[in-house]
Formats: C-alpha cells, sequence, structure tokens
C-alpha cells in the first residue's frame, strides 16, 4: 500500500494526493448511492473497509527521482473475504474492498501527473527552483581548506541565471581528494587537503517547499543542490557573488 510516494510537502503534491483521495471518496459514495438502503453497511464499516482493501504487496518502481508503488495482490481484499467468508455481508462489502485495492492505481495516477505537473512548474534544469528566496541566506564555511568569504546576495541574485545544470562526476571528485590525501600520508606534499565544496549556503527556500542542502564550488563559481532523493549540480563562468572577508561588496 502506497498512500503517500515521496513527495514532501508541496501544493502539487498536496493537490495531487487529495484528488486520489477524492476520487476514491466519489467512486465509494456512488456505490453507496446504488445499493439497496436495506444492504448498505454503515458508513464507518464503510471507511474502514475501503482502508483495508489499500493494503497490498506492491513492487517498488523507481520513476523520475521517485519510488512509485505498482500494487499486484490485494491482501487487503483477501483479508476482508476471510473475515467475512460464508456471511452474506460479504456482498455488501466486497465492492469497497476492491475500491480499496483499486485506491492503489488511482493514487499511483496522481503519482505520475504530479512528477508532470512539477517538472513543468518546477523545473529542475533551473536554479532558481531551489534558490527562489534567498532573503535570509548566508554562508558557512565547512571545511579548512575554505577561505575567508562573504556572500554578496545582490549579485547572487543578479547572477542566478548564469548558472545552467552541469553533469556532476562525483567519482572523480571523489577521486581527486583520495588522491590528496594518500600524498599528505605519503609525505610527497604538504599542502592541506582542497574540499571541491568547502562552503555552504544556508536560509535560502526552494519553490517546492522540500529540504535542501546548497553546497557551493571552492570558486564560487559551482553550486550543488542537495535535495531527498538527488543532486543537481549547477555552473557558472562569471559568477562572483562570493568575497573575500574584508573586501567592500558591490
Amino acid at each position: 500500500m502506497e498512500l503517500l510516494w515521496n513527495y514532501q510537502w508541496n501544493i502539487i503534491g498536496a493537490t495531487c494526493t487529495i484528488l486520489g483521495w477524492g476520487m476514491i471518496f466519489y467512486w465509494g459514495w456512488r456505490n453507496f448511492r446504488g445499493q439497496d438502503k436495506e444492504e448498505r453497511p454503515r458508513l464507518w464499516k464503510i471507511i474502514i473497509t475501503v482502508w483495508v482493501g489499500l493494503f497490498s504487496f506492491s513492487f517498488h518502481i523507481p520513476f523520475a527521482g521517485e519510488l512509485l508503488s505498482l500494487a499486484v495482490l490485494p491482501l487487503g481484499v483477501w483479508l476482508l473475504f476471510i473475515l467475512l467468508k460464508g456471511k452474506e455481508r460479504w456482498k455488501a462489502y466486497r465492492k469497497y474492498a476492491w475500491i480499496g485495492f483499486a485506491g492503489n492505481y488511482i493514487f499511483l495516477l496522481t503519482a505520475l501527473l504530479a512528477i508532470g505537473l512539477s517538472e513543468v512548474f518546477y523545473p529542475t534544469d533551473k536554479v532558481e527552483t531551489f534558490l527562489a528566496d534567498i532573503e535570509s541566506a548566508d554562508i558557512l564555511t565547512t571545511h579548512p581548506s575554505g577561505g575567508k568569504v562573504i556572500l554578496n546576495k545582490g549579485k547572487l541574485e543578479e547572477e542566478l541565471h548564469t548558472f545552467v545544470l552541469a553533469r556532476s562526476d562525483v567519482i572523480q571528485w571523489f577521486e581527486e581528494i583520495r588522491e590528496q590525501q594518500w600524498a599528505l600520508e605519503d609525505k610527497r606534499t604538504t599542502e592541506r587537503v582542497r574540499e571541491k565544496f568547502p562552503y555552504l549556503l544556508t536560509g535560502v527556500k526552494p519553490k517546492t517547499g522540500e529540504n535542501i542542502i546548497v553546497y557551493i564550488e571552492m570558486d564560487g563559481k559551482g553550486l550543488l543542490v542537495t535535495t531527498k532523493n538527488k543532486q543537481y549540480y549547477y555552473r557558472s563562468d562569471t559568477a562572483s557573488f562570493l568575497q573575500e572577508r574584508g573586501n567592500k561588496a558591490q
């Protein structure tokens, strides 16, 4: 059963979730109205039946950075059948149990809809999607190799459009740091290890409403945005929003 997919709170995810529940409610209501009054279960029993019907054996499928659930076996329906087997009331509850199981596919469809809409309204190829509000932005040095710098928020806001989504070679970055560590351990160099992203950009808010971490590259021209499920690397050839401490911000 997958009632909520791996979206953190945002208006698109919330709207699609509400839409899914609305479709299940409407389907159940139509079935309720079409039953004979003598056969109709009580409302609270219908709600429990639909909820139990949602339980299923499912396969999890990665898609577009999300983990979707594909229901295969109706475990909840089987459980209800066993509990009500041989009782005439099973006929009254059967459709609601299957509505619950079908709800898994309704949520799958609304999850796909949310992914599609998110790509339209929250394009990941635009760094502005993640740095939508930088009013409270600040910078922290997280590694000794990072110099003493200050953040010029005015320049950052002006230069956001110059950042483009670029290929991130995490393995190569790791190998570069490891080679530096080996050289230091073998005393082939006395230079300290240089972290590729020694700065942390704090206080920024994305359009999506999710929690993110933004690292700044040593030269101030690269941004590494880390979300719950993925990382995005943006690069600018002209960015100059990092300034040495003591220099007056322009």
